[in-house]
């Protein structure tokens, strides 16, 4: 019986990015409730608070937007607020780092935060509501699926605010199609004033009233009085004929100013309509941090007013208007405002040019009114008199019998019907767009990511599907007894006579005349490199196999949808693709068909292993206990465990969880249950990533599709600034789907990962030696731990690295080493621990008699802060109590100081004495006492 080894090429334990819960409270109650931190309190008393609620929180505009609001430039520099943060909850994840950001502002006027999925907590006894989630207009959408989007989810909020807002709620709707949106909310909330609602068109407002002035050459606030018609799309009509314009001290009607009537009645309305695409296209983004303003605008005129003599721009209720547009519908006019209570401005005289233009958009509003209305489906129990163009009179008739009952038991089904539909359309439209990238290739790159696609069509739907934390801390469990056995148990059983059908190490497929294969799992960015460097084994006894991790694509984190346009890895393409952890190896596994093919074979197990964890061999004793097990009870997957130290407290133990062995990650953990995470006395152990698993079983479960893998939600920010995220699962999270798991605690010298130069500085020196192609620490170590290294910046890279070592110093007696700035290490240098004692004999030793030596608890060499020869001076008087010749102080008698448990070196920035760089060599043969005695001699 046989056994396959896996050495994933590109495993890096990534942290499960989500919902660090601490002192929260769970918001919106019930068990598929979303914790986050919340209820925050961030001020003392001062003025009653007002309720402000954001939707669409976690996204680009909001967060232009709340610093704003949180800092008094809205509602007044002595209001306090309470922010209520809504959104889907997928993006809570992002949220919560919103609610970070606006802590650390540290804001006076800042009450509380209560970021949710929840519609019954943001929505409860609102003072203000702005609403700017909404579902976008993506690439190839029809238009009426997107209003069909839109009037579920604001048909909820307004039934929302219907039944948890104060009645005296000011609403602003910003997402698109804003108009329509607002229609909606106002219609599904029967008791709240409809005079309370409007949408946003101060955006375009502020276009036009910028591009007036950067025409006449003045700040934009001279400019007053524009107006935005309509609705707020490329129907738009930015009208300029009662605009006043400030020159010199007088104002002059916009065409006086302007002296151009043709580019005011040509470009400049081109311009305004079509800026918000022009913005898309430069900044590969929608406007936020200009829409964000105009919030601000439009709120504080609504808070404080307009001033005397002038009016803005804003979406509101048409009924009873003076200018011939059609009632019931939430059109742009220009307002003016007093005691939070706008007023449309009369007797402004509108000429044929306009006329046509208002009634172009107004048009447009009645269609997607109608639209609208179409995906009620429901009868109408309203009744109301409208006024209509001759040709609507058939769908005023569709439309009086669409509103029933919009807000009874609505909001009961609100929130779950909106995220549903949200989920929905997110998914049909990242299908949409993986199609798109499809077509852009053909042959072996397109049929290779079909099947990629289709396991991240797989995670991404349950990314979507996420409804609150994956464990619950109450039902933690410890594991049973026997689930976690000691390493030493299973090695003291000994090994059967036919040792070759339990293979060890690689290498033993020649003494014991087996056949185990190699198997890599690359990525798209190793796997070339790795082809060549196998070349080099092509005649060693081993057959190695080869297949790649999936590609998946990373996703906007504002839309939700794929950042790359093709499937081409070359040129800034590349940035577009990931890939997705090495949770990914069982469906790429069986995907590459390496697995059928071991299956076929006879092999039955493999053991996985992170390709740095330089201590993963296959294991004699592990894999005899594995097939030896009864039939009816073969386990199908070991993970090796071993005990904690204190560089180990973050890593994912083991614990009982509904009956089973589950792993558990820091980033699963409720910040008020981290320190008990991290003690070492609950939790000893932790996870090394060594996993022995059945290959039937691996097989079984893809094809029942039961991998059940938390998904880790990966935030990175692209070299251009792009913000994305990538969905990613860790292998060691599937235990849980298997039968019979188990973990068995294994010896330290089985965790030896490689992933910084201090690991490998470990590796190298003599702590260590190869042994028929296993890494054994030294029998002279006295100690069962490691050291504990850290290298500063001047050693990340390996080869400037391996320039700073002259040759690799003697670490048998070490327990710390910290290394910072410009430092090199010379030839022969030992670093060793503490010693209790020294004798009279060693303290006479001279330089050049032995090796130098440093011997402290922890050794610190930090090359800042000050000048060589002085403080070396002076370590040399700590260190014994003399003085040493060279300098201009006076010997002192000699006496022995007990050692300090701590040693701090610090020279100057670029760490030279004498004109030569300062080694670790000279600063050890300068000390004595605590350290070798010796004449300090600089290196020439």
């Amino acid at each position: 019986m046989l056994s396959g080894y896996v050495a994933p090429c590109t495993i890096v334990p990534l942290p499960i990015m989500g919902v660090q819960r601490g002192v929260t409270a769970s918001i919106g109650g019930g068990s598929s409730s979303r914790e986050l931190p919340s209820l925050v309190q961030l001020a003392g008393f001062g003025s009653e608070p007002i309720r402000v609620l954001v939707t669409g929180a976690a996204g680009q505009i909001a967060y232009s937007l709340l610093f704003s609001i949180a800092k008094g430039d809205v509602f007044g520099k002595d209001q306090h607020v309470i922010l209520l943060l809504l959104d889907i909850t997928p993006m809570l994840p992002v949220l919560e780092g919103v609610v970070m950001e606006l802590q650390d502002c540290a804001l006076p006027l800042l009450k509380e935060i209560v970021p949710t999925d929840k519609e019954d907590v943001a929505f409860n006894d609102l003072d203000v509501a702005i609403l700017v989630g909404s579902m976008p207009r993506r690439e190839g959408m029809e238009r009426k699926d997107l209003l069909k989007a839109n009037v579920a989810i604001f048909k909820s909020q307004g039934a929302a605010l219907e039944k948890y807002a104060k009645k005296t709620v000011k609403v602003l709707v910003v997402g698109n199609p804003a108009n329509t949106n607002c229609l909606i909310a106002a219609k599904s909330a029967p008791s709240i004033p409809k005079e309370n609602f409007s949408c946003l068109t101060r955006l375009d407002h502020n276009r036009a009233r910028s591009q007036v002035a950067m025409r006449c050459g003045v700040p934009a606030t001279h400019v007053k009085n524009v107006i935005i018609w309509g609705n707020h799309s490329s129907t738009q009509y930015p009208d300029v004929h009662h605009c006043l314009v400030n020159m010199s001290g007088s104002e002059l009607a916009c065409f006086e100013a302007v002296k151009d009537d043709a580019w005011l009645n040509g470009e400049f309305i081109a311009t305004v309509q079509q800026r918000g695409a022009a913005v898309i296209k430069a900044r590969k983004l929608s406007s936020a941090m200009s829409a964000a303003k105009a919030i601000c605008d439009h709120m504080r005129d609504i808070w404080m007013g307009t001033a005397e003599g002038e009016f803005i721009s804003m979406g509101v209720y048409s009924s009873g208007n003076a200018y011939g547009v059609p009632e019931d519908l939430i059109y742009s006019f220009p307002v003016q405002i007093k005691d939070k209570s706008w007023k449309i401005v009369e007797g402004l005289t509108i000429n044929p040019f306009s006329k046509s233009k208002m009634e172009a958009t107004a048009e447009e509003l009645i269609d997607e009114r109608d639209t609208a209305v179409s995906f009620l489906g429901v009868a109408s129990q309203e009744k109301r008199a409208f006024y209509w163009l001759p040709s609507r009179c058939h769908a005023a008739i569709r439309y009086i019998q669409g509103w029933y009952s919009l807000s009874k038991g609505v909001a009961d089904r609100g929130m779950a019907q909106f995220q549903e539909m949200m989920r929905q359309q997110l998914e049909s439209s990242m299908h949409t767009e993986l199609e798109k990238l499809l077509d852009t290739s053909t042959g072996a790159e397109r049929e290779v990511s079909m099947k990629d696609f289709e396991g991240f069509k797989t995670l991404y739907h349950r990314f979507l599907q996420v409804k609150g934390p994956s464990v619950e801390w109450i039902k933690i469990q410890r594991p049973p007894e026997d689930s976690i056995q000691p390493y030493e148990k299973i090695s003291a059983r000994g090994l059967p006579e036919n040792v070759a059908d339990c293979l060890n190490k690689l290498h033993l497929n020649k003494t014991y005349n087996t056949d185990v294969p190699l198997v890599l799992m690359n990525s798209f960015n190793t796997d070339e490199d790795t082809k060549k460097i196998l070349q080099k084994y092509t005649h060693h006894r081993v057959k190695i196999h080869t297949f790649n991790q999936s590609r998946y694509p990373r996703i906007n984190k504002e839309s939700l949808l794929p950042v790359s346009t093709k499937l081409s890895m070359n040129g800034q393409s590349a940035e577009g693709w990931y890939p997705p952890g090495h949770g990914d190896i069982y469906t790429s596994f069986y995907n590459s068909g390496v697995l059928d093919q071991l299956i076929a074979q006879g092999k039955e197990y493999i053991f996985v292993s992170n390709i740095d964890n330089l201590g993963a061999t296959v294991d004699l004793h592990i894999l005899h206990h594995l097939v030896s097990q009864p039939n009816g009870k073969r386990c199908e997957f070991i993970m090796e465990v071993t005990d904690k130290t204190r560089a180990d407290v973050k890593g994912g133990t083991l614990i009982q969880y509904d009956g089973k062995l589950r792993l558990l990650e820091i980033a699963q953990v409720p910040k008020a249950h981290v320190d008990e995470f991290k003690s070492v006395s609950k939790f000893k152990i932790f996870n090394t990533n060594n996993l022995w698993i059945s290959l039937a079983a691996i097989k079984r479960l893809q094809e029942q599709k039961a991998m059940d893998l938390e998904i880790i939600v990966n935030p990175k920010t692209l070299d251009g600034g792009q913000n994305v995220i990538q969905l990613e699962t860790a292998v060691g999270a599937a235990i849980k789907c298997f039968d019979n798991a188990m973990g068995i605690n294994v010896p330290r010298s089985r965790f030896l990962p490689v992933k910084t130069t201090s690991d490998l500085l470990l590796v190298m020196s003599n702590l260590y030696s190869l042994d028929a192609g296993s890494l054994t620490m030294s029998p002279k170590r006295e100690f069962p731990t490691t050291p504990h290294v850290k290298l500063g910046s001047s050693f990340t890279k390996v080869q400037e690295y391996l320039t700073r070592f002259e040759s690799i110093p003697d670490m048998l007696e070490l327990d710390h080493l910290t290394v910072s700035g410009d430092v090199t290490l010379g030839k022969n240098v030992s670093l060793k621990r503490e010693r209790e004692r020294e004798t009279e004999a060693e303290r006479s030793v001279e330089g050049g008699g032995r090796q130098p030596e440093v011997c402290a608890r922890e050794v610190k060499i930090n090359s800042s802060g000050w000048k060589a020869r002085p403080l070396l001076l002076r370590l040399l008087q700590a260190a014994d109590g003399s003085q040493r010749s060279g300098s201009n102080i006076p010997d002192a008698p000699r006496r022995h100081l007990e050692p300090p448990t701590r040693l701090t070196v610090q020279c100057n920035t670029d760490c030279r004495f004498q004109g030569a760089p300062l080694r670790l060599t000279e600063l050890s043969n300068s000390l004595t006492d605590r350290f070798t005695s010796g004449a300090f001699a600089p290196r020439s």
